[in-house]
């Protein structure tokens, strides 16, 4: 343990010895003894946290100057003196090459760019990463609105959500997956808030599954309609209507799932600068409006649901009042009708109407 040797426990202050225990924070790398470190439950070095540095030995931290910020030769964010990476770019603070890489270059940018994942990191309120090389705050400017903004105004799934929000935000592109918008997309917007959207869907929904409902309602599986019978979803013409409707939703559903996210993140930008853009007299106020403005609705969702119910009943009822199709049944009485008068006929004349073959024939009696 010689590294830490004449270095402090932040806990109890005594020096580190070669013979003592000692465990290191995972996050800023602050020294403990290990029953110090189990008495806090936590690492106390709140500071280091909050300022996104690395715990470094009284010696090194003598070597790094007077203390005074240092800046990124990468974007030229001012870091803390203690630091050894850019907190916005993960440039190496110390030891690097003479390399020249100017703020914002193209080379910056695509590094950026081929990074995907995003991992919460220290703060009080979380930071983004971007395997190390780009690093996000509740303050950085996501399109106009802050990260912290977005955060407020999702609510739950903060995560799954930001890492998009930030990708539509810092380097364009609109599609994403959303699996909740794949399966129920009309609950889904409701829930959300995205109410507009969700007539949308819901309409549409209920309209491209009609034919659905008469397949269902011939199979027993719900309630009869008048003019609906088995010999009608058999005809082409139906089963042309059915195959498009069915696609047509599963279109939907495919939109919804790709673009439901780009839809909400756009929607909470609106959302956020329209409540920035109205004076409150203080910042507290302000968020708790994008709070109470984002966020998600359980009412609507169960409201959403009992309202689809209600189209799809009545939907069935405003089908039940076109009058069912007697065309089997009129052809039956008009035959009856001929041959009843063709034996009228024949008991005047003296002959007999008797049937060969399938055909009727006059005989003479």
């Amino acid at each position: 343990m010689g590294k830490y040797d004449g270095s402090k426990c932040l806990s109890c202050g005594k020096e580190f010895t070669s013979e003592d225990d000692v465990v290191v924070c995972p996050e800023c790398g602050t020294p403990y003894h290990r029953s110090c470190y189990e008495k806090e439950g936590q690492c106390i070095n709140i500071e280091l946290h909050e300022k996104g540095g690395s715990w470094q030995p009284e010696t090194d931290k003598t070597e790094a100057g007077s203390g005074e910020p240092i800046r990124c030769s990468r974007c030229g964010q001012e870091n803390p003196a203690e630091g050894l990476f850019c907190n916005r770019c993960g440039m190496p603070l110390r030891n690097v090459s003479n390399e020249e890489r100017p703020f914002n270059d193209t080379a910056s940018k695509s590094e950026t760019e081929d990074n995907s994942t995003n991992n919460f990191g220290p703060g009080s309120f979380g930071q983004f990463a971007d395997q190390g090389a780009m690093r996000f705050d509740q303050d950085s400017d996501i399109d106009g609105v802050k990260l912290g903004d977005l955060a407020r105004y999702v609510g739950k799934n903060q995560f799954s959500y930001l890492t998009s929000f930030i990708r539509f935000g810092k380097f364009g592109g609109k599609l994403s997956i959303n699996f909740s918008a794949l399966l129920f997309p009309q609950f889904y917007f409701f829930y959300r808030k995205m109410n507009l959207i969700g007539i949308i869907y819901l309409v549409l929904t209920i309209a491209l599954s009609v034919p659905t409902m008469m397949v269902l309602s011939v199979a027993g599986y719900l309630p009869s309609i008048s003019f609906v019978t088995e010999s009608f979803v058999k005809t082409n013409s139906f089963s042309t209507v059915l195959n498009l409707s069915t696609s047509l939703l599963m279109v939907l559903q495919c939109l919804s799932a790709i673009f439901a996210n780009y839809w909400y993140y756009r929607q909470a930008r609106k959302d956020i600068q329209q409540l920035r853009s109205v004076e409150t007299e203080s910042e507290e106020d302000v968020r708790s409006a994008i709070i109470r403005k984002g966020g998600v609705s359980l009412a609507a969702f169960f409201m959403s649901v009992l309202v689809s119910y209600a189209l799809m009943i009545g939907t069935m009822f405003v089908m039940n009042k076109f009058p069912a199709k007697e065309t089997s049944v009129s052809s039956t009485s008009s035959q009856s009708s001929t041959v009843s008068s063709a034996a009228d006929a024949s008991s005047v004349s003296g002959t007999q109407l008797v049937s060969r073959n399938g055909i009727l024939e006059w005989a003479c009696s």
